[in-house]
């Protein structure tokens, strides 16, 4: 009889990742017979001792948008004598869904596996907390490409005031302030309006300075807001 490699189940965790829960598991393939820790049990949602564990349960609560069940997984190393670690999802009993790791090791007697067995990793918590941090940081890159394209249109604007008035970039700004504050429009606002005004204007450059002022009087006039 072969010694069965011991698989680590804390191998799968990301550093700084802790677990909620760590639970045994063993599958005595001769005699049919599951045994869970009761760390098992309650990920499942159960009670310990209150069912049967096997195949049949654990397909039962098996996530239907995975597209590898851990029935499969199990079964996969009882005719492949393979070990494996595998990320899958529970619906559990109470409704609930865990997110495990499940690491498993087989039990070898004559080139013939006769059991499986290996640890549930419950990381629910840590993979909720990952999708948080993802959605702020969603939030936060679309707040960044927000402020960048209203940065850019700003710039332009203050490009077409330096090239009108022979302003530097600091007097364009401040003229930008000005008028942003007299027409009690925001800056981002205005610097989009001048933008979008002045190409379909169809102004020769040599009328540019006019042309310009005749918009921003527009937009500082506080009827036109």
């Amino acid at each position: 009889m072969s010694t069965p490699r011991k698989p680590d189940p804390l191998s799968d965790l990301p550093a700084g990742q802790s677990a909620d829960q760590v639970g045994m598991y063993h599958w005595d393939i001769r005699a049919a017979k599951w045994t869970w820790s009761s760390e098992i049990h309650l990920m499942y949602g159960y009670q310990p001792g209150s069912v049967e564990p096997g195949l049949d349960l654990v397909t039962k609560h098996g996530h239907p948008t995975d597209r590898r069940q851990l029935a499969e997984v199990f079964d996969e190393a009882r005719r492949t004598g393979q070990p494996f670690s595998a990320q899958q999802r529970i619906l559990a009993a109470d409704e609930s869904t865990r997110a495990v790791v499940v690491v498993g090791d087989v039990e070898e007697e004559d080139g013939e596996v006769v059991g499986v067995h290996g640890y549930y990793v419950d990381l629910t918590t840590a993979r909720i907390r990952e999708a948080e941090q993802l959605s702020e940081l969603a939030g936060e890159a679309a707040g960044l490409q927000r402020a960048m394209a209203s940065r850019a249109t700003i710039e332009q604007a203050k490009g077409m005031i330096m090239l009108a008035y022979g302003h530097d970039s600091a007097g364009a700004f401040e003229l930008l302030i000005r008028v942003s504050q007299q027409s009690n429009v925001k800056l981002r606002d205005l610097a989009d309006r001048l933008v979008e005004a002045v190409p379909a204007s169809g102004q020769p450059p040599a009328q540019a300075r006019a042309h310009l002022e005749t918009i921003l009087a527009r937009l500082s006039a506080a009827e036109d807001v």
